[in-house]
């Protein structure tokens, strides 16, 4: 047994456990709420206060778990399911039902069906991506009236903080926030010098200080955007894909590739998985980096979501026993490239494109490959079993 695999399933063991009580305490609150309800059908309003005072927690909070407890009950009894067997966790259950909150029931089940085979093996915010996907496939009509609306929301708030400080919060299409962060980013790059003592961070908020005040110039914002070609040319309504943000609608996606410089990517028809990165701007060794940064689209890490076009580029086999190539190349972020080469835990990309990882306990955990393009639906065969037919 290698050292602490005990300890980590015990900790797998009692997560287990905390879902299906907080599964068991969302089926209690609707029991509650059920008792409470009026003749005419409508929820007590003051069910809420109940569940606050008996659970000791704010009335908003109550409020939270109580629509979460009649979401789950009523509209997604396969995500609650799921968490009674401790198969996702609260955080993961709250992902399904917040992003399909706008969606018809019958919507919100086909979501449901598509992401939870493979909610077990994700975090929250992968999960959330994933949602993102399916409700645009699902409901791609709405989806375009639900952006509209949403963007119509824009909006700056500016909150007073302690000590002198405020915060300067953004409500922003997702393609514009994109591009604002990239820039800032390039600017804080830029402005690193050999004897900057400023956090990532600090070196971030300076300069967005200093080009909204005008006090630096502004560098162009590169935002990559992946566009299924049927999409494009309006054969269905495929969503699209902002790197550092996920799937967008597909009028989005199109809206933001009528003003773009275009790169080929070729793509597997089966997996989805990229085969090919058209190289007709960089020359290598630029056009290898953009292509294993496109085909991992985040680090390799299990459960980590940072974009791979802010990651390092890892060589499996170290140089020079093993190549500067695509197959010898993996996104990892600069903590997890650390962890790699610096702990116990071992890395191997699988012939399907995952990622399979050892821990120092000598549990292996799996970073499954993400396609660049949705691939398309298997065929589902269906056999019919009829009685015999009577003797003529």
């Amino acid at each position: 047994m290698f050292e602490g695999e005990h300890i980590i399933t015990d900790m797998q063991h009692w997560e287990r456990i905390i879902a299906h009580a907080q599964a068991q305490q969302l089926k209690a609150i609707g029991e509650l709420v059920e008792l409470r309800r009026h003749p005419t059908g409508q929820v007590d309003e003051y069910t809420v206060d109940e569940v606050a005072v008996a659970l000791s927690i704010s009335g908003v909070a109550a409020g939270h778990r109580l629509h979460l407890a009649l979401d789950l009950i009523e509209r997604l009894p396969q995500t609650l399911a799921a968490l009674d067997r401790g198969e996702i966790d609260l955080l993961r259950a709250r992902a399904i039902s917040d992003g399909t909150r706008p969606l018809s029931g019958e919507h919100a089940t086909q979501v449901e069906e598509r992401v939870l085979q493979r909610a077990g093996e994700q975090t929250a915010p992968q999960l959330r991506q994933a949602v993102k996907r399916a409700v645009l496939r699902v409901d791609p009509d709405g989806a375009q009236a639900r952006h509209r609306r949403r963007r119509a929301e824009r909006r700056i708030v500016l909150t007073p903080a302690d000590d002198g400080m405020a915060e300067l919060w953004a409500y922003l299409p997702a393609p514009a926030a994109a591009a604002i962060y990239e820039t800032v980013n390039t600017c804080a790059r830029r402005a690193m010098t050999p004897g900057d003592t400023r956090t990532a961070d600090q070196r971030r908020a300076d300069a967005f200080i200093d080009l909204l005040l005008g006090e630096t110039t502004t560098p162009a914002a590169h935002v990559n955007v992946t566009v299924p070609m049927s999409s494009l040319l309006g054969l269905d309504d495929e969503p699209g894909e902002l790197a550092g943000y996920g799937p967008i609608p597909a009028d989005l996606a199109r809206e933001l590739a009528a003003d773009a410089t275009w790169r080929r990517l070729l793509t597997d028809p089966t997996s989805g998985a990229l085969l090919d990165y058209g190289r007709t701007t960089y020359q290598p060794p630029a056009a290898l980096a953009d292509f294993v940064r496109a085909r991992d689209k985040t680090c390799r890490f299990p459960g980590c979501s940072r974009a791979a076009e802010r990651c390092q580029l890892d060589h499996r086999t170290a140089y020079p026993q093993g190549g500067t190539d695509a197959d010898n190349l993996d996104a990892l972020c600069a903590h997890h490239h650390q962890l790699k080469h610096h702990s116990k835990w071992s890395g191997q990309r699988l012939g399907n494109g995952d990622y399979r990882w050892r821990s120092p306990a000598g549990l292996y955990y799996l970073t499954r490959n993400q396609p660049i393009t949705e691939p398309p639906p298997q065929p589902v065969v269906t056999l019919e079993f009829c009685e015999p037919a009577p003797p003529f």
